[in-house]
């Protein structure tokens, strides 16, 4: 189990000057740990309820240690050996032990009674405050009951002093108030002598013989215990170890080496505290870990102020800080429960709507209001609160009445006005727009409206306002419906009289307008078939000449196609002659860059003729150069010779040999040199004798070819001007037919549209005469159906008349009744 101590009531100790002042708080940690449980409910509305185990007695005497036998662990609450108190104030501890599913025991540990290091009122206040919270009020002490221990007990002669009921209550009334009272023993050491422990304590209790003050107060304090706990029990403990030291530090003891009768009697303790401890409860007023916090503070604020705790009042006072937090709590689950059933509605609501939330509503608070308050509140002021709590809620039901009327006026009003201004006459212009059906479909349109009406306005006046103003309302618009008929009517009528009128006087005037039609269709049939005659001969003439002009033209297009032939084969010789000259043109042109080339070479030539002569001596230059070559070849092949010759020792006759055929040679040489440039000399001249010959003659061929070609073409020319003279003329004559052959067109179809007009005024005169023949049957018409709606409207009228005057009645009965059948199922409240 998991938990430490916690302070629970603190002793607050502060020096005033000499006197030293003590008062009480309540630890915030405390107040944390009651809120938790405050917070912790089983159920909604249920609320966790505390039992309260007070372990009190001389300090040192082991207190810690049944407390933390409770808690089944070794340690927990501070022991030890010294003999300073280890608790101060009152502990908790932080870990409440669950005794059922909505019940949690609290144990808690108070600083040693009797203390060295106090004054007595402190310990007188730290009891009272002990048995007053406290379900079970466990007294230890060490040895066994004698004048001592009824000594150490003495501070219950002060609880009336300290503690009271009421205001006009007895002290005798405390014990009704105060706790299961349980005596531990602890090192008891007697011999029973085969009584129990609760007859020893009895025994203990019982009055001493004697006289004097000392056998009196002795005898009030064992009175007093037996008046105020009437529930009481004594557990007697021996020693659990001989050894002191050991004894010193029990808690660091094995269990199990202790004593057997100790353990038996331990565990004797332990069963008793968890059997038999119940929830605090206060007359019939079990305490809730709220209230058990409210009604401590409320103790230790009375004690801290120098009065007396009054545990009724105190309890009075926290029962109706609790009654005030459940009326709120319900108010506000009133308020969400009554939002979340109108949440689901449209607003405004019907009043069946609205009680029906609030009787059920009503019922879940009630049976909350008992879950949470049965066990704070007796009968009467249960049904008190509940007669509040029903008075709030017929209150506010009352209010959410009168603002739903408000909005049920307000949305009927709308509905209403929505359909007065949509229910219009309807906008008559002539009687056609009069309908037989007329009437029903209004009717028809009231009997959706109201549906509609029934269906969206809610609450008990929706009945009272429609028939209030949509009677008077239908009266108005049917009166002025009727009116707007015969008005309509009337006025219909009144033009059809005057229509009437206006298509007899329409109807004489047709009849002479027909017969100047018929009498000026005749004159015009009669030129209409001089026209024709006229039309006919003149499309005779026009064929022939037709014809005449079509064969015209035939021949005309056969000489133009001719002359276009002609022209034709003249173009492609002019083309070919033209072809021709060109061709001639360019061989005269080649002749003549011939003639320039010859005459270039001709003039080359005479210049290389002319230095011919200069350039003899090049020549010669040139065989000389070509005899010193072969001279200097013959030279060389003389000193090949001379050496050879030296090598052989050749004889002066072989050298003059030699010499000898060189001269020779070289004359040879010579000679033909000479020759070769006198043959040169007269080709040369022979040549250009030839080239001037053949450049005359071409020349003149060439003259002789152009003359003649120029006269041709000059001639073919001539012919060709004669002959395009002719063609002109005979085209010009051709377009002045054909200009005359389009003016006789024009002129045909100039008199072929006056026909067609003539013709087609003759048709829309025939078309006026069958619209006026058919206008007056429609007059005719007309006048019938007008008569027969006279009569519908005087039948209609007379419908009108009896039914306005049933209507009302019939509308008023309907509304009553259905306003009596929903008034009648509304208020079962």
């Amino acid at each position: 189990m998991q938990g430490q101590p916690i302070p629970f009531i603190e002793l607050i100790e502060q020096q005033n000057g000499q006197s030293l002042e003590t008062s009480f708080e309540v630890h915030p940690q405390a107040i944390k740990l009651l809120q938790s449980l405050q917070n912790k409910k089983v159920c909604y509305l249920q609320q966790i309820k505390v039992a309260i185990l007070t372990i009190a007695g001389p300090q040192r005497t082991g207190k810690s240690f049944l407390a933390n036998r409770i808690l089944k662990r070794q340690k927990g609450f501070a022991i030890g050996p010294t003999t300073q108190p280890c608790t101060k104030g009152i502990w908790l501890w932080s870990q409440p032990i669950n005794l059922s599913d909505n019940t949690a025991l609290l144990i808690m540990d108070t600083e040693g009674l009797n203390s060295v290091q106090r004054d007595i009122n402190v310990d007188t206040k730290i009891f009272s405050i002990s048995l007053l919270l406290s379900s079970m009020f466990v007294y230890n002490q060490l040895g066994h009951i004698d004048e001592r221990s009824i000594e150490n007990l003495s501070l219950v002669v002060k609880l009336s002093e300290s503690i009271s009921v009421s205001n006009d209550a007895s002290d005798k009334q405390l014990s009704q108030f105060f706790p299961n009272f349980l005596w531990v023993l602890r090192d008891f050491s007697l011999d029973l002598k085969g009584r129990t422990s609760q007859e020893y304590l009895e025994y203990a209790l019982s009055m001493h013989p004697g006289q004097g003050p000392e056998v009196e107060r002795k005898n009030q304090i064992r009175q007093k215990l037996k008046e105020y706990f009437k529930n009481r029990d004594c557990i007697c403990m021996e020693r659990p170890i001989d050894e002191e030291k050991r004894l010193a530090n029990i808690e660091d003891e094995d269990w199990n080496a202790l004593k057997p009768g100790f353990i038996h009697a331990v565990q004797d303790f332990e069963r008793k505290v968890i059997h038999q401890i119940k929830p605090k409860q206060i007359g019939n007023t079990v305490l809730t870990a709220d209230m058990f916090l409210k009604i401590t503070l409320e103790y230790v604020d009375t004690i801290n102020n120098g009065g007396i705790p009054q545990i009724l009042t105190s309890l009075d006072r926290v029962i109706l800080q609790e009654v005030r937090n459940i009326v709120e709590e319900l108010k506000s689950q009133y308020v969400k429960k009554m939002q979340e059933i109108l949440s689901k509605l449209k607003p405004p609501y019907e009043d069946e709507e609205l009680i029906q939330a609030q009787q059920k509503v009503g019922q879940y608070i009630f049976e909350k209001l008992e879950q949470k308050s049965n066990v704070i509140l007796d009968p009467q002021k249960l049904n008190q609160m509940k007669l509040e709590l029903s008075e709030l809620m017929q209150l506010d039901l009352k209010n959410r009445l009168e603002i739903n009327r408000d909005q049920t006026t307000s949305v009927s009003n709308q509905l209403l006005g929505k359909f007065f201004n949509s229910y219009q006459i309807p906008v008559l212009q002539n009687v056609d727009g009069i309908k037989q059906s007329l009437i029903s479909e209004k009717y028809q349109e009231y009997g959706r409206f109201y549906k509609y009406y029934v269906e969206n306005a809610k609450g008990s006046n929706k009945y009272r306002h429609i028939a209030e103003k949509v009677p008077s309302f239908l009266f108005d618009f049917f009166d002025k419906l009727i009116q707007q008929i015969q008005k309509v009517y009337n006025e219909e009528n009144n033009q059809t009289k005057k229509f009437l009128v206006q298509a007899r006087e329409g109807e004489e005037r047709l009849r002479k307008t027909i017969t100047n039609y018929e009498n000026l269709l005749y004159e015009v049939q009669k030129e209409k078939d001089g026209i024709l005659y006229e039309t006919d001969n003149i499309k005779r003439e026009l064929s022939k000449v037709d014809k005449l002009k079509k064969i015209e033209i035939e021949t005309l297009q056969q000489k133009v196609l001719q002359l276009q032939l002609d022209l034709d084969s003249k173009k492609e010789k002019n083309s070919q002659l033209k072809a021709d000259n060109q061709s001639l043109q360019d061989q005269l042109q080649r002749t003549r860059n011939d003639l320039n080339s010859k005459r270039v070479e001709c003039a080359q030539l005479l210049k290389r003729v002319s230095e011919d002569n200069g350039r003899d001596n090049t020549n010669n230059e040139d065989i000389t150069n070509e005899l010193v070559i072969t001279y200097k070849d013959m030279k060389n092949q003389a000193k090949q010779m001379d050496e050879f010759f030296r090598k052989r020792a050749l004889d002066s006759s072989q050298q003059n040999i030699f010499i000898q055929e060189i001269q020779r040679l070289q004359q040879d040489k010579f000679n033909e040199m000479q020759k070769l440039r006198e043959d040169y000399k007269n080709k040369k001249q022979k040549f250009r004798q030839e080239l001037d010959k053949e450049k005359q003659d071409y020349l003149n061929m060439i003259r002789a070819q152009m003359k003649q070609t120029i006269d041709h073409l000059l001639e073919q020319n001539d012919a060709l001007k004669a002959k395009n003279v002719t063609f002109q003329e005979k085209l010009e004559g051709s377009q002045k037919q054909l200009q005359s052959l389009k003016g006789l067109q024009n002129e045909f179809n100039r008199t072929k549209q006056q026909l067609e007009e003539k013709c087609h005024a003759l048709d829309m005169h025939i078309q006026v005469i069958d619209n006026f023949t058919k206008d007056i049957e429609k007059l005719t018409g007309i006048r019938e159906d007008l008569e027969q709606k006279i009569a519908f409207m005087n039948s209609e009228k007379s419908i009108l008349i009896s039914y306005k005057e049933s209507f009302p009645y019939i509308l008023r009965v309907g509304h009553e009744q259905k306003f009596k059948d929903k008034a009648c199922s509304q208020f079962d409240w």
